[in-house]
């Protein structure tokens, strides 16, 4: 009987393969991912189901399923995906932000989280309502860990004016200067029956202004 042909194995044949495969589940992902925040973004948290996110993304539900064990692990996906892909550049960020005055680069920070806020206040208000329903575990830390690491960023643009920050601590001065505008913005954006409407209702304009003056006048301030 003659000997048959040995079958050899081709790497190269093997990746290009898989390459095309690979490609298109990437691309699935992204699919997803971006109908999920869509649906936050547009019709918040209670509007998001399998479902819902399916029909925007054009696929059946099954398809979802395929990917993601049930609605929680779609959103923490979704969540994660959306704060890794805006974490900004040190040297964009400074070059977008960073102004010859303390004043004024207080001003252009605050502005640009004001922005953000006013932009996708629906998808912001989801995340802190699902991080709610989550109980201790990794999730809530990697979500905190990324913005920590974004808003440390934003601080790190404050300390450029170092010299005219008079707290015995700079680093940890711009820190909380920049906690206390987010924590703000964020409560009187995501938070529309908070005290801020009933006591003091400001225009977007008027609370930039008010913000930035109350970071600089922080940062300035005798100890």
């Amino acid at each position: 009987m003659a000997q048959q042909p040995q079958q050899t194995h081709d790497p190269q044949n093997t990746k290009n393969s898989l390459a095309p495969r690979q490609e298109r589940s990437r691309k699935t992902l992204d699919l997803l991912l971006q109908a999920t925040l869509r649906v936050l973004d547009n019709e918040g948290l209670e509007a998001c189901t399998i479902p819902r996110v399916a029909a925007d993304a054009g696929v059946s539900p099954a398809t979802i399923y395929r990917r993601f064990a049930d609605k929680d692990a779609l959103l923490r996906a979704a969540f994660l995906h959306v704060i890794e892909t805006n974490t900004p550049n040190q040297a964009g960020l400074e070059k977008e932000l960073l102004r010859p005055t303390l004043q004024e680069t207080a001003e252009r920070i605050v502005t640009g989280l004001l922005r953000q806020y006013r932009t996708h206040p629906h998808l912001h208000r989801a995340r802190a309502q699902f991080l709610e329903t989550q109980t201790p575990t990794e999730f809530p830390a990697q979500v905190f860990t990324l913005i920590a690491a974004n808003l440390q960023s934003l601080a790190a643009v404050l300390l450029h004016h170092r010299d005219r920050i008079r707290h015995p601590d700079p680093q940890r001065a711009a820190t909380f200067a920049i906690l206390t505008a987010t924590s703000s913005i964020e409560v009187i954006v995501s938070g529309p029956k908070s005290l801020w409407q009933t006591t003091l209702p400001l225009s977007d304009k008027q609370l930039t202004a008010e913000l930035a003056r109350a970071l600089v006048g922080y940062l300035r301030r005798k100890p």
